[in-house]
């Protein structure tokens, strides 16, 4: 009976452990899951770009698709989650028996193996490790409004292996999920919704600084995208030979109004330095679009 247990021991062992591995992972999917679902049914989401949308009620369609996607992506970790541990359970309790195993055979199902997972469905498995990954981090989330390769939209769709950004005029831009985590995300609303809008612009040498600097602040004023937290502010960030380069900045409440606040700035600005017959170097006219 003794040796009969002794024997036995080693495979008893493993098993008990990846029992005890397998309720801890289904412990943290499900709290992910729920953490998910409750941010996202919360959180209030912006268009991109403030419009009226053909379609009646987006903020509602994209929290839909969003909740469907995410209990989709949980619903296959939590079936998948069994598998995985069955097949490396299965590794580590044959791995005292290898040796009674002829090595040409180990050789054989290896290259086999190396083959199928190297080549037939290398890039699958990459973007759904990926989306699992996206699936238990906060680094991006449905209803982000990101900047991506310089694409600026919203995360509409998160998932299994592929992402979709909708850019600020509707089109759509779809990512596979092996990139998106290896790519620099600017992500406007990881924390909160708050944009310092600025724009910038270069004025003549001999323009009198500060009525410019006036000139300049009273701009988002007279916007109503404008954040009232705080007045807005005007730098002088480079002399050059020819020019001045200016910025003006001031609060938006997220990106949709920022976008906004960028255009009454430009228009603001650029009308009232034309009715000041203020000159502006032919070559340096530039505003930065997001």
């Amino acid at each position: 009976m003794f040796p009969a247990l002794t024997t036995y021991s080693y495979p008893i062992g493993v098993s008990i452990a990846f029992i005890l591995i397998y309720f801890y992972f289904r412990l943290i999917i499900k709290k992910a899951e729920k953490v998910k679902l409750k941010n996202i049914k919360k959180r209030e989401i912006h268009g991109a770009v403030e419009t009226d949308s053909p379609v009646e009620n987006d903020e509602k369609d994209i929290k839909e698709k969003g909740i469907h996607a995410i209990e989709d992506r949980f619903s296959f970790i939590s079936k998948a989650l069994p598998l995985a541990l069955f097949g490396i359970w299965s590794l580590v309790v044959f791995i005292p028996y290898l040796g009674s195993i002829p090595s040409v055979y180990i050789s054989i199902i290896a290259a086999v193996l190396s083959v199928i997972a190297g080549v037939s469905l290398r890039p699958f498995l990459e973007n759904l490790f990926s989306g699992v990954v996206i699936s238990f981090f906060k680094f991006i989330k449905i209803g982000d409004t990101v900047i991506i390769d310089g694409h600026y939209g919203l995360i509409e769709e998160i998932g299994l292996t592929y992402s979709i950004v909708k850019k600020w005029d509707w089109n759509r831009v779809v990512i596979p999920n092996a990139k998106l985590i290896q790519k620099e995300i600017q992500n406007l609303t990881i924390n909160d919704q708050y944009i310092w809008a600025y724009i910038e612009f270069f004025v003549s040498p001999e323009t009198d600084l500060e009525k410019l600097e006036a000139w300049a602040k009273e701009c988002p004023l007279k916007s109503k995208y404008f954040a009232n937290t705080e007045e807005p502010t005007f730098w002088v960030m480079e002399l050059e030979k020819d020019s001045i380069k200016c910025w003006v900045a001031a609060w938006a409440d997220n990106p949709s109004d920022a976008w906004e606040l960028r255009n009454d700035m430009r228009t603001n600005l650029l009308k009232k330095l034309q009715q000041e017959r203020v000159s502006f170097h032919l070559n340096h006219w530039k505003t930065n679009l997001v």
